[in-house]
């Protein structure tokens, strides 16, 4: 090969190769990484693929990522993530680079769960005189068992091995996760308390510098929850009604 192919082919060659990748990159959709904490549930898959639909129809990918509840706020609060999965409202109110996507997409149950006969739930205050346990980072627990005899942990599985020993009498968890890690661990000494300590409207939160993001992800929502979206998901995903619901 002559000089002047030489010169041609080191031209040309990286030439094509960027015109490649640009064209790769090009037909790549533009992404958001959501965090939820790391409890796989049915309830946590039916709220994730309700989100999913709803930026797929502004052709953006959802990428989901698990962690610790308390460090997925921080991550999606430092714009590290671009935003939360499901949340109690009033979150932003302590992490206000947080902007609430203001329609309810699942409904959590805040349960009791006890292994001793004998012990009776009727919201928040009927746990004064129990040792309750919850994990780290559940928001709507703290914000309630203020001034109890409450001890924190790291996950589900510890607080509810602990009502188990006997250690505490009440552990308060998701309905969904609780019952979960009574299943996956045989924890067949622990029962559910009814009714639900307290039941929460959840929401789907995004970092503040997403905002323009803000009204068309409402508008998609609130469509899907009319037409009948919302309830097709659940129920493909053997979400059953919360308790009492009719």
């Amino acid at each position: 090969m002559d000089n002047y192919g030489k010169v041609l082919k080191a031209i040309v060659l990286p030439a094509i190769l960027i015109l490649v990748f640009a064209s790769n990159t090009a037909a790549q959709p533009p992404s958001l990484t959501i965090v939820y904490p790391n409890e796989e549930n049915a309830f946590h898959n039916a709220a994730a693929e309700i989100v999913r639909r709803a930026y797929r129809e502004l052709n953006i990918l959802i990428v989901y990522k698990t962690y610790p509840a308390e460090r997925a706020l921080s991550l999606s609060n430092k714009g590290i993530a671009d935003g939360e999965l499901v949340r109690i409202e009033g979150i932003d109110a302590k992490y206000p680079n947080l902007i609430r996507i203001p329609v309810s997409h699942v409904t959590a149950e805040q349960m009791a769960f006890a292994s001793r006969p004998g012990i009776k739930v009727s919201g928040w205050q009927s746990l004064k005189s129990y040792r309750i346990v919850f994990h780290r980072g559940y928001k709507v627990a703290e914000r309630n068992t203020v001034g109890m005899n409450r001890f924190i942990v790291s996950n589900d599985q510890a607080a509810l091995k602990m009502v188990l020993k006997g250690r505490m009498d009440v552990a308060i968890a998701n309905r969904f996760s609780g019952l979960d890690t009574i299943k996956k661990l045989k924890l067949d000494g622990i029962k559910i308390l009814t009714p639900p300590v307290q039941t929460d409207p959840l929401y789907h939160y995004l970092h503040v510098k997403h905002r323009s993001f803000v009204p068309q992800v409402t508008k998609i929502l609130q469509r899907m929850k009319i037409d009948g979206s919302f309830n097709k998901i659940l129920a493909n995903h053997n979400v059953p009604r919360p308790f009492g619901a009719k």
